[in-house]
């Protein structure tokens, strides 16, 4: 290497590791010590030599810098316009550099050129060894013939050549090499060499020959020996180079592997934190995500409360008597509102649209239709939510305020839509929230609360009962009964779901307080056997248990046809010929008919048998039956509820959007009578529920175009028998009460054998020629069939032919024990009747009347064998006589009886709470408790409600009352959840309540007060009646105001009377309004249906101060209305039409009766005279008398 090259890399060494240019210490160069670059120049000749050696021919590509002392030959093969040349003149310029350095090494230098002399010097043997190495490795025959003869002349050319063979190329292993290399290049007569080459590669073999070494001469001939000590060498040398090779390239793999992992540590920590800083920053975007997207939740879900909020005020302020009210856009039509009554009647209405195009409406009625296509007030606020998804919104808000523990994919199923949603349940209740957000419903029925379907909740201490179900042929569906008289139809998409959700209420995981266990069909059956259940209540748990369900029509609940007799002008119900034969199905009520039916089974027998020897019809020939459809399917709902929105439209829909054919509707009961039982081949229609106790289904209030039959008659409400005056409520009232006539009590179990029973299928019903066909029994597994054909054929079939209910029993049901007169209902009276030990209080005279009847009444003179019933002042029952009267020294201005047995007496301007456990039976056969009483009393100078809940304790202050009103009256539900309060400002006032006992007044009052607005006077009364989930008040403005305690919301209104109602009673039986306001000559006592329907009115020459109703047995009783009147006289009417019944009074008591009421048993019955009088009047009896339980608070 030339000086300035050397001094170069010597001033990199000096100035460039050491700080500030200082010169370095003796024996150290820069930070580094003269030993360890030496064995650093070291390590770099072997690693180059190796690599050379032993690589791979590969286009390396190295740089490299002029030389000043280059050969001028040799700069343009050095230089070139790319820095970079190949691996050949890499070799050759390595060797040429390691004979320099070679050769310097044998000299020694002082001065400048001392340090580089004392390096090459000390590195001297491994210069020679690797210059051998490196020069075999290029004279080789693997390298090309330029290369060799490079390594020849560039050894011959340098000025010490002899020098450096006899250092480098001395050793007998080396210079063997070489010898036999030289030989094999210079003697092959294929290479074509240059003499300038021969005479270097002679002048080298001379060179070889003066330094010991003997070389082979191209022109002498090999002997034997020499070429197997050729072939031997060449042998080791290929073994030790192959061996060199595999120890190099694991060097080099170790190598490699250090150098790429040496930095894998910092690398680690580098990765490390640069996860550290990415899951900050991921973090912190996470974070303000996170409130973005909260930020957006919340504002949804304030949206929705806000609306909510509209659309409560709506709903108060928009109806027909509030100041909102818009009667271009207000609904004109009614439909059925799902909402159960007792026994699971379905009596109220509601207010709704009917969405019908004007073909389907008379002329006169298609106005109705107008206010579907108006605006109702205030709608511009909902005009912008179709931009957010409410369902969404709900959802998020359920998730943040209280723990869901359990969520699935479910339908809420009724009898027009099925909704797809999901059910989510929580800590305190159960949810459904539909897809659909809120703006997809009519605005106006959002606005009177008709939006269930979209966001369904159920607290758990509302849900009563729950049972399996099967929907479409699946046993994949719930159904949820609650207190307050609704049902809900859940399908799932899997059993599995299903179950799951029932064993989450069925397990401890959540606490359903008022939850009544399944009931037992034994159990039940022995019930009515023992006449302790109407046949109406038996029928309908029948039903119940066998899985119909009023939400879907393919299983309606099912109902017989009773009479036979529908054409008569007089009804006589002990006249056994009046009734169809119960034992039969009603296809054969005629015995001529029982042949056709039978050879109809033989027919298809024949062919079933037939088909199952070709597979290939076998699975479309069904097995044998009678009848091709069921007695009840879709088709026979919608053909009876054709009349009653909403199944109106369902119908429509079902004939293809038209009404069927007029003279196919149903239009006549006697028609539809002779048809199933007799002429129709293919209709076998029994009865519905509605036939015994919804009048409204009968009757074409809509004004719908249904046609003109064949004879000209237009088809309007339907023809009823002359017997209950084609009324339709005397029709469905007297139908009830032949239900329960000893004519069919006595044969209804063989129509339950029929239905439910051991006649349903198998043998049994092939005798009673029962059979049906096979697509319509409770078990068929559609998804069991893999034929997609079949399964589609099944499922139209059964939309078609119907689903027979479950059968509940597989033996011969008993009879019915028939009691003898009055036995029946006096052991109802008897087993209700729970005389309590508790209230024990001072018993007055016990004094007798010698009044009796002076003549039975009938309830309606076309209709013989009809029960008034067992209750106190029943015509079936003895005149009642006055058993107990007590004075005290102020006004007893109500009375309130218990299930009990204790009747609370209280004084003006007070109000009973009372709150009952947990019911333990069913229906009317239970032992209800009372948990816990209060009494609410107002009217103090300080405007506070206060109450009263321990004895012989001042009361507690409950909550303040607005100082600009005065409170008139206070009613409360039974489970003090609901607490309202009228006001001389005509508004009613609404708590949430909720019975605490860790509360002072052991009530606590829930969120905000709700006002229900509709009266423009005072109002003067208030009741409540919870079995139809209504709450009734009545005002100075000659109002009453029908209210929906579910929702809490206006339904109608009576508005018939012309000055203020004093009077107010519900049944809760019929659901029906008795209401009583006064005149100048008298009162005048009217009787509407919970529906604001007029039925009745009663004027009477008295003045009416109080009324209540008789709660017997709907079917076996004809309630009566009790009305307390001026001179001490009690009149009883008759519920049905106000006809008077008898007036009860006591001798010598002639002040006006202020209060009244019926013990629950209806054994009793209370009032309490102006004077301060209360008395008591029972039937006649000899047995050991009870105390009054009579309960005073004045």
């Amino acid at each position: 290497m030339d000086p300035s090259r050397r001094h170069s890399t010597q001033a990199n060494v000096h100035g460039g590791l050491l700080p500030g240019g200082k010169k370095a210490n003796k024996g150290i160069i820069g930070k580094l010590t003269i030993n360890d670059v030496i064995d650093r120049f070291k390590k770099v000749i072997i690693t180059a030599v190796d690599f050379t050696s032993y690589s791979d021919k590969i286009d390396l590509r190295v740089p490299l810098f002029k030389e000043n002392n280059m050969p001028a030959s040799d700069t343009a093969t050095w230089m070139s316009s790319d820095p970079y040349v190949s691996e050949k003149h890499f070799q050759q310029f390595f060797l040429e550099f390691l004979l320099r350095i070679l050769g310097e090494s044998m000299q020694r230098h002082r001065g400048t050129k001392k340090d580089w002399s004392t390096l090459l010097w000390s590195c001297k043997d491994v210069l020679r060894v690797q210059f051998g190495r490196l020069y075999t490795k290029l004279l080789s025959p693997v390298e090309n013939l330029d290369q060799r003869l490079f390594a020849v002349s560039i050894l011959v050319a340098h000025p010490s050549c002899k020098d450096l063979t006899k250092l480098g190329l001395g050793t007998s292993v080396t210079g063997t090499k070489v010898v036999y290399y030289l030989y094999d290049l210079f003697s092959n007569p294929d290479f074509q060499i240059s003499s300038t080459c021969l005479e270097d590669g002679k002048r080298l073999m001379n060179i070889l020959k003066e330094c010991g070494i003997s070389p082979i001469r191209p022109n002498d001939p090999l002997t034997d020996d020499q070429k197997i000590s050729i072939e031997e060498d060449k042998k080791q040398w290929s073994q030790a180079m192959e061996k060199g090779r595999k120890k190099w390239a694991e060097k080099r793999t170790d190598a490699q592997h250090r150098i790429l992992h040496r930095m894998d540590a910092l690398a680690k920590q580098i990765s490390t934190r640069a996860m550290d800083v990415t899951q900050s920053v991921v973090n912190t975007q996470n974070m303000e995500r996170k409130k973005f997207v909260e930020h957006i939740k919340m504002a949804m879900t304030n949206g929705l409360q806000v609306k909510k909020s509209w659309h409560h005020l709506i709903q108060e302020l928009t109806h027909e008597r509030a100041v909102w009210f818009s009667p271009d856009s207000y609904p004109q039509s009614w439909q059925l509102d799902p909402t159960e009554g007792p026994f699971r009647v379905r009596k109220r209405l509601q207010r709704c649209h009917l969405d019908l195009r004007k073909k389907f409406l008379k002329p006169g009625f298609d106005d109705k239709l107008e206010s579907a296509n108006r605006e109702p007030p205030l709608s511009y606020l909902f005009e912008d939510d179709h931009q957010m998804s409410d369902s969404a919104a709900l959802i998020y808000r359920l998730h943040t305020n209280e723990k869901i523990t359990w969520t699935c994919r479910s339908n809420s199923v009724t009898p027009s839509s099925e909704t797809h949603g999901e059910i989510l349940v929580g800590e305190s209740s159960v949810y459904f929230v539909g897809d659909q957000a809120i703006t997809d419903a009519n605005y106006t029925q959002v606005l009177l609360g008709n939006r269930d379907l979209l966001s369904i909740s159920w607290l758990y201490e509302d849900i009563k009962e729950l049972h399996k179900r099967r929907y479409q042929l699946r046993d994949n569906a719930l159904e949820i009964f609650l207190t307050n008289g609704k049902t809900y139809l859940l399908a799932f998409d899997s059993v599995k779901d299903r179950d799951q959700l029932y064993r989450h209420f069925d397990a401890s995981v959540v606490d359903l307080p008022n939850r009544i266990r399944g009931e037992n069909p034994s159990v039940i059956q022995e019930l009515w056997i023992q006449g302790r259940m109407t046949n109406f209540e038996y029928l309908t748990l029948l039903n119940k248990m066998a899985g119909r369900s009023f939400n879907d029509l393919m299983q309606y609940p099912v109902f017989p046809f009773i009479l036979s007799d529908y054409k008569s002008e007089q009804l006589n119900l002990e006249d056994q010929t009046i009734y169809r034969d119960l034992a039969k199905p009603i296809s054969i009520q005629h015995k001529d008919l029982e042949e056709k039916y039978i050879r109809n089974y033989e027919f298809l027998k024949v062919e079933y048998a037939r088909a199952q020897s070709d597979p290939r019809m076998a699975m479309f020939i069904a097995e044998p039956y009678h009848y091709g459809s069921l007695y009840s399917n879709s088709g026979t709902v919608l053909h009876f509820m054709v009349r009653l929105p909403p199944f109106t439209k369902m119908h429509i829909s079902y004939q293809d959007q038209n009404f069927d054919i007029a003279d196919r509707l149903f239009h006549s009961m006697e028609t539809t009578w002779r048809l199933s039982s007799r002429e129709s081949s293919s209709d076998f229609k029994e009865l519905i529920p509605e036939f015994f106790f919804l009048p409204e289904f009968l009757e074409n209030n809509e004004g719908f175009n249904l046609g003109t039959r064949q004879s000209g008659q237009k088809v309007e409400n339907v023809s009823l028998p002359p017997w209950c005056r084609n009324d339709p409520r005397l029709f469905v009232l007297v139908h009830r009460q032949v239900l329960e006539s000893n004519a069919v009590s006595a044969h209804i179990h063989k129509w339950i054998d029929l239905v439910f029973g051991f006649k349903q299928m198998g043998k049994a019903a092939r005798d009673s020629i029962n059979v049906f066909h096979p697509a319509t029994y409770y078990g068929l597994d559609i998804d069991s069939i893999k034929d997609p054909v079949r399964r589609k054929a099944n499922q139209t079939m059964v939309r078609t032919y119907g689903q027979c209910p479950k059968q509940l029993f597989s033996s011969q049901h008993p009879a019915c024990q028939l009691p003898s007169e009055g036995g029946a209902v006096n052991l109802i009276a008897s087993l209700l009747f729970m005389p309590g030990d508790r209230a024990a209080s001072p018993q007055g005279d016990k004094l007798d009347s010698s009044d009796g009847w002076t003549g039975k009444p009938q309830p309606i003179p076309e209709v013989s064998g009809l029960q008034w019933g067992n209750y106190v002042g029943s015509p079936d029952c003895p005149y009642p006589a006055l058993a107990w009267k007590q004075s005290h020294g102020s006004q007893v201005m109500s009375l309130v009886a218990l299930p009990t047995g204790e009747v609370f007496g209280l004084g003006r301007s007070s109000c009973l709470l009372v709150m009952y456990s947990k019911e333990r039976g069913i229906t009317t056969i239970n032992t209800t408790d009372v948990d816990w009483a209060g009494i609410v009393s107002w009217g103090h100078t300080d405007h506070i409600l206060r109450i009263t809940n321990k004895w012989n304790q001042p009361a507690v202050n409950f909550l303040h009352w607005n100082t600009d009103e005065e409170v008139t009256c206070c009613a409360s539900v039974p489970d003090c959840k609901l607490l309202f309060i009228g006001g001389t400002s005509g508004v009613i006032t609404v708590y949430n309540t909720k019975f605490n006992k860790f509360k002072q007044c052991d009530i606590q009052v829930l969120g905000h007060k709700l006002s229900l607005y509709g009266h423009s006077g005072p109002i003067t009364q208030l009741q409540v009646c919870k079995p139809y989930s209504v709450l009734v008040s009545a005002s100075e403005d000659g109002s009453c105001i029908v209210w929906d305690l579910n929702r809490l919301s206006y339904v109608c209104s009576v508005k018939s009377h012309a000055t203020p109602v004093v009077a107010l009673t519900i049944s809760d039986t019929l659901g029906d309004v008795a209401s009583a306001s006064h005149g100048e000559n008298g009162s005048v006592l009217q009787i509407h249906t919970v529906n604001a329907k007029h039925v009745a009115t009663y004027d009477c020459q008295e003045q009416i101060h109080c009324l209540v109703y008789s709660t017997a047995p709907e079917g076996r009783s004809v309630n009566v209305i009790a009305g307390g009147l001026d001179f001490g006289i009690i009149r009883l009417w008759s519920s049905w039409d106000l006809q008077p019944v008898t007036d009860i009074r006591a001798e010598g008591l002639g002040t006006a009766i202020i209060s009244l009421t019926f013990t629950h048993d209806n054994q009793r019955l209370f009032a309490a005279n102006s004077d301060g009088t209360v008395l008591m009047w029972e039937k006649p009896s000899t047995n050991k008398i009870r105390p009054p339980n009579f309960i005073p608070y004045l």
